[in-house]
């Protein structure tokens, strides 16, 4: 992994005050913090733009390995390095199933952070993808997606900072898929845009079937096996982009306590119990090339 770009940026805001990092509340990353680089300029990167790669162009003569008689579920997990990061790298590697987890490369601010996302890394059943670097140049969704060179500038500004061994990407706030012949767009038109521009340069943009999503921080999560009951539903009656194939989307900062980890350790465990279903990550999810 490189974070040449990070070691840099901190030894800068170690001089100002080393106080603000280390009691920085987690939740002010959106809010209160402030990057030398905070706004995403659609000149960075410029002279990066992607050109044929093998890490794209892999899948367009591969035949994927797909057990026509099983169910796949992608657990995949948003916004780390963040406060859950290391509860759901622990429980990933005890189960021993495999995950995705999409990273936002400004997150990883602290020594702490940096190093929950080589955990991550050195965590042989987790696949690092891209979340973007500014996360919608900090929840600025509609600004962001009406410039689709802020968005692919932003998608190369966190690919360059941690080399992803994949091309997928998942969006900030939009549930849009582009994979290779197959798409889906959500409801507005600059992510519509900026997807097929993402697309343009080569990137998979990896959207999501059901999410696991905390209503309120001062409740826990929902009952595991409510979750559990509505992947098989949804598996059973088709209700994913493609059949048989269920992605959950769940973010980080949900298991950032021990109750509500127990809660994804038990999905995990009544997954595996259910031996029609098998966990895959999103680079094996399956796409034609035309």
């Amino acid at each position: 992994m490189s974070i040449s770009f990070l070691t840099i940026f901190l030894s800068c805001k170690k001089s100002e005050s080393n106080t603000f990092l280390n009691n920085l509340n987690l939740s002010e990353i959106y809010s209160g913090f402030k990057p030398k680089n905070e706004t995403i300029s659609t000149k960075d990167s410029t002279s990066n733009i992607v050109t044929t790669d093998s890490l794209y162009y892999q899948y367009k003569d591969r035949v994927q390995e797909i057990d026509s008689t099983k169910q796949y579920v992608y657990l995949t997990f948003d916004d780390g390095p963040f406060k859950g990061s290391q509860k759901i790298n622990k429980i990933i590697q005890e189960e021993q199933v495999k995950a995705t987890v999409f990273v936002v490369g400004m997150n990883a601010y602290t020594d702490k952070l940096q190093q929950y996302l080589k955990d991550y890394e050195d965590n042989d059943w987790i696949e690092v993808s891209n979340h973007t670097f500014s996360h919608a140049n900090r929840n600025k969704f509609k600004q962001y997606y009406d410039n689709p060179e802020m968005v692919l500038s932003d998608v190369i500004k966190n690919d360059s900072a941690y080399n992803f061994k994949n091309r997928f990407v998942r969006l900030p706030g939009r549930n849009v898929w582009r994979l290779g012949d197959h798409k889906k767009n959500d409801y507005d038109n600059g992510s519509k845009i900026s997807s097929d521009y993402l697309a343009q340069n080569q990137y998979f943009v990896f959207g999501w079937d059901y999410e696991w999503n905390k209503i309120s921080k001062k409740k826990s999560l929902d009952n595991s096996s409510e979750i559990y009951d509505g992947i098989v539903k949804r598996l059973n009656n088709k209700e994913t982009f493609k059949e048989k194939h269920l992605v959950i989307l769940m973010h980080d900062d949900m298991f950032d306590n021990d109750d509500d980890a127990e809660q994804l350790r038990a999905l995990i465990k009544m997954i595996k119990n259910n031996k029609n279903i098998v966990f895959e990550v999103a680079s094996n999810y399956p796409i034609s090339l035309s």
